[in-house]
């Protein structure tokens, strides 16, 4: 791909509403590029040596569409791409961490593609990313915070990785089209009211053998949402029924098998 000449002192380039990031650049500091309306589009030059995104760094930047993340990259600061337009996002392979807010307000982004070896996704990472249809969670994530799929509206099925040990409140807080989930394999305590709000919810699987506790002595969804109750099956192991049907929260559930 070409790209427009870097002088010596020039660390990046503008042109025709793309940013030119050179491979000199090892870090885009914090609120960097923060309310640049005029970033459509950010390209990093051949051979890349950037390993950290700031803070904000692209914060507001309303019309930023598309950008290529160079392998070289290792961490990102917290809301470094919120409230931007990226429609599609690859997160490169060193990365182990998402942090919280980073894609929050994204209200193009359709699609995400995590690395294999992530392992946390932090509090309201894509919350408020309403388009975003589909997550492979991969099976190396132990963590997702608070609200961190919180109102994505489009995402219609979620499967957890068996072995995840935390599982914070809120964190599918409604998400109005989601239809089923796959909890983790293992009986860790979860979050408060995780799918509130997931008013079209019809299958709830959780694999372990214990019923979970929950934060708080809290449930799945709001005390005022009985009807989820109703229409939600809940889906556990054949030994385990009748456990859950007397375990706190879950006995809510009106269909267990």
């Amino acid at each position: 791909m070409f790209l427009p000449f870097f002088g010596h002192a020039e660390n990046w380039v503008m042109k025709d509403s793309v940013l030119f990031v050179s491979n000199r650049v090892t870090e885009i500091r914090a609120y960097e590029f923060a309310d640049r309306m005029d970033i459509k589009e950010v390209r990093f030059e051949s051979g890349s040596k950037l390993k950290t995104i700031g803070e904000y760094a692209f914060l507001g930047c309303g019309n930023l569409r598309a950008i290529k993340l160079p392998q070289s990259l290792v961490t990102f600061g917290e809301g470094c791409f919120r409230e931007c337009a990226i429609s599609k996002l690859t997160i490169p392979a060193n990365v182990r961490a998402v942090p919280k807010a980073m894609c929050a307000w994204n209200n193009n982004l359709e699609a995400v593609k995590f690395p294999s070896r992530l392992n946390d996704i932090g509090s309201h990472a894509f919350a408020y990313c309403g388009k975003l249809n589909h997550v492979n969670i991969p099976s190396a994530v132990t963590h997702i915070g608070s609200n961190a799929f919180s109102r994505c509206g489009s995402l219609e099925e979620i499967v957890l990785p068996a072995g995840m040990k935390e599982l914070e409140s809120y964190a599918f807080s409604d998400c109005e089209s989601l239809k089923s989930a796959v909890m983790p394999s293992n009986a860790n305590l979860l979050g408060e009211l995780i799918f509130s709000g997931c008013i079209n919810l019809r299958t709830l699987t959780v694999m372990s053998l214990t019923p979970p506790p929950f934060d708080c002595n809290s449930f799945i969804f709001e005390p005022d949402e009985t009807a989820l109750y109703d229409s939600c099956i809940l889906k556990v192991p054949s030994a385990s029924i009748e456990k859950y049907r007397r375990a706190p929260g879950w006995k809510l559930f009106k269909n267990i098998n």
